[in-house]
């Protein structure tokens, strides 16, 4: 193996300096200068706000018998307090959808679109059927 071995610097002779010669604080950092980012989601610019992850906050408070299940659908489409679910109509985003925070047994949950809810309730009617409730009638 013929390879280029490192020898010392002959006094009066003058090194190329490299990466590992500089000093820590002069090179650059990626923690430093972070790179241009899209637009941050809502949960980003707004830290101390509400959740807005739906599924995540059916996981919490999902619900236990029929009557609750239609308590919560009732909530969500009259977007109405009822039994153990409360609804409480926000401002406009600036899309001009109605936010909604819904508030149940264990957390609240921030609905910012239509989308979200609609979201909610097709998962509420497979909760439905996994549970084998029966169908649901008005």
């Amino acid at each position: 193996m013929s390879g280029h071995v490192w020898k010392p610097a002959e006094p009066g002779v003058v090194q190329p300096r490299t990466l590992r010669d500089e000093p820590k604080d002069s090179l650059p950092s990626p923690l430093r200068e972070p790179p241009p980012e899209g637009r941050k989601s809502y949960r980003r610019r707004f830290p101390d706000s509400l959740p807005t992850d739906v599924l995540e906050w059916l996981q919490l408070n999902k619900p236990q018998t029929y009557k609750e299940l239609m308590d919560l659908r009732r909530a969500l489409y009259a977007r109405r307090t009822t039994g153990k679910y409360r609804i409480r109509l926000g401002g406009q985003t600036s899309l001009g959808q109605q936010k909604i925070r819904l508030t149940g047994p264990a957390s609240a949950v921030l609905i910012l679109s239509d989308k979200a809810r609609h979201l909610l309730l097709r998962t509420l009617c497979r909760l439905r059927r996994s549970e084998r409730w029966p169908p649901i009638r008005y």
